[in-house]
């Protein structure tokens, strides 16, 4: 193997690591709970309005949302576009554009915070589950649609 071949493969391996790095950042899949919950910052208490149509990177939801609801919608991608509208008064439209974390896989977006104008860094937290409640089987309730 000739020096210049060496120089090759090696420029075409790491060609190949940087593109690889390049399409995991851009295509990363986030699940985002939107969330219409009454939130608490700094002592100001941010409520939902009644019913808001939402809709995240231009795909909106098939129902309007109502107040302390929680909606799964999965994005690609880091940097997303939200749209709130209030469905009593088609006046009232918020346009927010926000940047996902690379390796925060569940996210938490509160519609109240955004509606309210609170700081970008209260819009999106982390998703943590409640823990589970280690009941026995014969005492857990199971609820079929």
């Amino acid at each position: 193997m000739t020096l210049r071949s060496l120089i090759q493969r090696t420029g075409v391996v790491l060609g190949l690591l940087v593109l690889a790095a390049c399409l995991f950042y851009i295509g990363k899949g986030h699940t985002l709970l939107l969330d219409t919950n009454t939130i608490t910052i700094d002592g100001k208490e941010f409520r939902s309005l009644p019913s808001v149509t939402v809709s995240v990177d231009g795909k909106e939801l098939d129902f309007p949302m109502s107040r302390a609801e929680r909606v799964m919608v999965d994005v690609s991608g880091p940097e997303h576009t939200i749209v709130i509208a209030d469905e009593a008064d088609a006046e009232k439209k918020v346009e927010k554009n926000f940047t996902i974390p690379t390796f925060m896989d569940r996210v938490l977006v509160s519609i109240p915070a955004i509606l309210g104008s609170a700081p970008a860094e209260y819009w999106i937290a982390p998703f943590t589950p409640d823990p589970v409640d280690h009941a026995p089987a014969e005492k857990m309730q199971y609820y079929k649609e």
